[in-house]
């Protein structure tokens, strides 16, 4: 499938940026993944799409290494981010759910395996912090961090903006096939 196709897709749906990404720029890294050890987000170990449960770094470059396209997302939307988190959650969700539409317009093409931003939100608590199933497994995502990935770096050599903003949120993701 053309990019031109897939980006059409994605702007219907609202994402505002849509790139095509070589899946080899996806390098799963330890020191990314301290950041979840050291539970700077608070998910660690209470959400079933982040570590220790979504498997090693090593695991993931194996996933990852399985893909031989991708594409790069990001959806923003205007929040008070400091003031506002139920905002900055509603549309982490949302953009969930967008990576999820893509994958499904994607595999008619093969497999796809869609990472999210920031941790799975679907369920608020997540399940695991009672040690229940996921509730919804065939909808929950691991995000790109959880994954091992440097965001900012990956944007950074992208050419596209990284920086954070008060007034403003952006999700990024990505969708392999």
């Amino acid at each position: 499938m053309e990019i031109s196709t897939i980006s059409k897709f994605a702007s219907q749906i609202g994402i505002e940026t849509c790139r095509d990404l070589d899946p080899a720029l996806l390098v799963p890294q330890e020191a990314i993944r301290g950041f979840c050890i050291d539970n700077r987000c608070g998910c660690y170990g209470k959400n079933h799409m982040c570590p220790p449960e979504v498997g090693t770094i090593e695991e993931m470059k194996t996933r990852l290494g399985g893909f031989k396209r991708g594409i790069l997302l990001q959806y923003s939307k205007p929040v008070d981010v400091a003031n506002n988190r139920k905002a900055v959650t509603q549309v982490k969700v949302e953009f969930h759910h967008k990576i999820l539409q893509m994958e499904e317009f994607l595999k008619g093409e093969r497999a796809a395996w869609g990472l999210i931003g920031g941790s799975c939100s679907l369920c608020e608590p997540c399940k695991a912090t009672r040690q229940e199933p996921c509730a919804h497994p065939d909808k929950a995502r691991t995000s790109m961090e959880a994954a091992g990935i440097n965001v900012l770096s990956l944007l950074r050599k992208l050419g596209l903006d990284n920086q954070f903003y008060p007034d403003k949120i952006t999700w990024t993701g990505c969708v392999l096939y």
